[in-house]
This record gives C-alpha cells, sequence and structure tokens, in this order.
C-alpha cells in the first residue's frame, strides 16, 4: 500500500530513541533519512507501544509515512508523523556495509564542537562523529564517554544516551548476568567494541538545549580496507565537511555478542 497525501515520505530509519523526563526533556522518537532529500529527519514522537514502536520498525528499514514539519521545535529536523505507517524495504549489511555507507558519510562532521556551532546557528542539530577507540560506558543513568577523532577537539565528552537499542541490549545483559552485569556490557560495548570496528556515534541535540547533545545511535561497520580510489574519494568528502581523515582500518573482526543485525 502507498500513501497519497502531500506529505508523503519514504524514509530509512536509522535509530530509536527513548524518552529523557528531566531536563531538558525528548520525546520518544525515531531518526531517519528522507529518500527524496536525503536529509536526516527527527519524527518525535514516535507512535510507541510498550517496549517498541507501533507499528514495529527495525533499524536500517525503510517505511512510508506522512510526515509534517513541527514548528513548535526549534530544530529544523524535527517532523510529526500523520496517519498510518508502512514497512517497504531493507538496507543489508553485505559487503562490508557497502549500501549503508552512502546514507553515513554525507552527514559525517569533524567533532562535537563543529555539531554544536551547527545546532546553535540552528543548521543542523543531528549528525555522525566517529571517536576514539578508548570510548566508555557509564551506567546509572546511561552515557558514553569519548573523545572525538578530529585533531579539534581535545575534549572528553561524556553525553547521555537515549539509543533504544543500547537501552534494551543493557536491560538483557542485566537480566543474564545479574550483579555482574556492568562489567560485561562496559567490555562488549565500550573499548572492546571499538578495537573491532569501525564505531560511529549518530548525536543529536535537545529542544530545549541546543547546544547539549545526546547519543541517539551507536553504529559499528567493520572495519575494512579500501581501494585507493575510495580512500581518495572519502578523505576529500571528509575535508569538505570539515572531518579529519580516516586513520587505518583493519580487517573484520568477529561480531560481538549483541544486536542480531549489524548495527
Amino acid at each position: 500500500m502507498t500513501l497519497q497525501t502531500g506529505s508523503e515520505r519514504d524514509v530509512l530509519v536509522l535509530a530509536k530513541t527513548i524518552a529523557a523526563n528531566e531536563f531538558p526533556v525528548e520525546r520518544p522518537g525515531v531518526i531517519a533519512q528522507d529518500r527524496a532529500s536525503g536529509a536526516l529527519l527527527r519524527l518525535a514522537p514516535f507512535p510507541w507501544k510498550g517496549a517498541d514502536t507501533d507499528p514495529p520498525v527495525q533499524r536500517w528499514g525503510w517505511i512510508q509515512l506522512s510526515a509534517l514539519r513541527d514548528d513548535r521545535d526549534p530544530r529544523p529536523e524535527t517532523h510529526t508523523v500523520q496517519g498510518d505507517i508502512y514497512q517497504s524495504g531493507y538496507v543489508e549489511a553485505k559487503d562490508g556495509w557497502r549500501l549503508r555507507w552512502p546514507f553515513v558519510r554525507p552527514h559525517l562532521r569533524g567533532s562535537v564542537e563543529a555539531l554544536i556551532e551547527l545546532s546553535r546557528a540552528r543548521a543542523s542539530t543531528m549528525a555522525f562523529v566517529r571517536p576514539e577507540p578508548d570510548i566508555d560506558i557509564v551506567h546509572l543513568p546511561l552515557r558514553l564517554r569519548f573523545r572525538c577523532a578530529s585533531e579539534d577537539c581535545d575534549t572528553t565528552h561524556e553525553l547521555p544516551v537515549l539509543d533504544w537499542e543500547l537501552h534494551s541490549l543493557a536491560q538483557a545483559t542485566r537480566a543474564k548476568y545479574g550483579p555482574s552485569w556492568a562489567t560485561q556490557f562496559r567490555e562488549t560495548w565500550g573499548t572492546g567494541l571499538a578495537e573491532r570496528y569501525d564505531v560511529h556515534l549518530l548525536l543529536s541535540a535537545y529542544a530545549q538545549a541546543l547546544t547539549k547533545l545526546y547519543v541517539a545511535g551507536l553504529f559499528y561497520p567493520p572495519k575494512v580496507a579500501e581501494d585507493a580510489h575510495e580512500h581518495v574519494h572519502h578523505v576529500e568528502h571528509r575535508s569538505h565537511r570539515g572531518a579529519p581523515p580516516p586513520g587505518p582500518r583493519s580487517h573484520r573482526g568477529a561480531p560481538p555478542p549483541g544486536p542480531r543485525q549489524p548495527a
């Protein structure tokens, strides 16, 4: 079935986020990329039911919906969902993320500071940032501590995590490992993950505080060596976006315990 309204959109789900109930508050939502424009969209509030969205949607799934700009939200990407939602496809993680990278690289920024400046100007309030490998997970509440992989950033950031998937994994780890769950979770989703994967963070600003960010999604594509042509192209692209050239890459490692689908 296809939507027939003027606000019809075909979007790719990149992340699902939980609510933040203390200042700055945040509504539960979905961060997606619009097929027609290539722009990132924040769909909030998104229909939630129980432990997942209603209807259930998965990361890297294409969905069709009707969405209108939310003029009450100062962030230009925020839209409200209207009517029914239809699932229409899925982007596989095969071939070293070959099909997924085109949806990430155009939105990659060099540092947290670069995104904050864009957010302060209300030009863009969401972006991907590549952290250094020494990332760390802090608990109660769930936070991510990291440094940006950029010469322009010499600060250690500690941002709240509103990524629905990471919170669900934390609950599952707590149920399985009991009192030792925090250590297990930290080893799996902190530095251990970054040592084996090319970790990227999807960051978003709060509507009530445009210079404060949270982690909306954790992505871990495989570390795969690029050929010479791809490397030159990506270095030029990242320089244009104000990001540093990528560091050395190694071959793909074994997946960590966690979600069935690569993030």
